[in-house]
């Protein structure tokens, strides 16, 4: 499991006073992302039959404490890779279906902004993930995920997050090679473009009907390389992040790659 700092950030924003003098705010936002929890959510290896140092339970904690310091200007992220791995997963996804996905119980308790898929929960199949996405109080995001009936995003391509203020655009990604590892029974009805150009596509988009103070690039992908061919590249992070025109506001961009927790 994995959990990045995306961003301290200390934002100043000019507002016109009727003296026509500027003032200036400063608002400090920390921005945490969890990535590839893979269902370690207690401190406790359910495989291996013992005790575990990292876990949601220790995230929690840290997030509280951050809490106390920034109050709602804490946004929580998760990068995707979390409704598969521990025998808890297993259970709530295929066992259990009658009840709520422990998954989306853990976010929503501790408050998440808002989660991106990851290819292992893709892996899940349409009925896990599917019924997740309901549970869940925070948007899942997937921008590049798109509804080969409509030609649309499967699930909603972004949200918008305002704290004191500023306003962030958070979009979701997904690494469009999905089907190099994964049978289409499991994502039927689907087809998933590539990063860069999508966040092209969607940032222009946020420019004229949001503009944002501030967009982070939700992608689990890695920062560069990965499987190349003619129909997509895998890891797009780094050359979204150089080739994307944010010239309105600034783009940051969060990997699966991050401090192990």
């Amino acid at each position: 499991m994995k959990i990045s700092t995306l961003i301290t950030a200390a934002i100043a924003l000019a507002a016109t006073c009727p003296a026509t003098a500027q003032e200036t705010k400063t608002v400090k936002l920390r921005i945490l992302e969890t990535s590839d929890v893979h269902g370690s959510f207690f401190p406790y290896d359910f495989i291996e039959r013992r005790d575990a140092k990292g876990s949601l339970a220790r995230v929690s904690s840290y997030v509280n404490r951050l809490r106390q310091e920034y109050g709602d200007n804490v946004i929580l992220l998760d990068n995707g890779d979390i409704l598969q791995g521990q025998p808890t997963c297993y259970y709530y996804n295929y066992v259990a279906t009658d009840k709520r996905n422990i998954v989306s119980d853990i976010l929503n308790y501790m408050r998440y902004d808002a989660a991106t898929f990851g290819n292992h929960d893709v892996e899940t199949g349409h009925s896990v993930y599917d019924k997740w996405i309901g549970e869940m109080n925070a948007p899942v995001l997937g921008a590049n995920i798109i509804d080969t009936a409509t030609g649309k995003p499967y699930v909603k391509p972004y949200t918008i997050i305002e704290r004191d203020g500023v306003k962030i655009a958070v979009i979701g990604m997904l690494t469009p090679a999905i089907p190099s590892w994964l049978g289409e029974k499991l994502w039927k009805g689907l087809r998933f473009d590539g990063i860069e150009k999508s966040a092209k596509e969607w940032i222009a988009r946020l420019r004229e009907t949001e503009r944002p103070d501030v967009v982070v690039g939700l992608f689990h992908s890695g920062w560069n390389g990965g499987i190349e061919n003619a129909d997509y590249t895998e890891d797009e992070t780094e050359n979204t992040a150089k080739n994307v025109d944010s010239t309105s506001s600034s783009l940051a961009t969060t990997t699966t790659q991050g401090r192990r927790w």
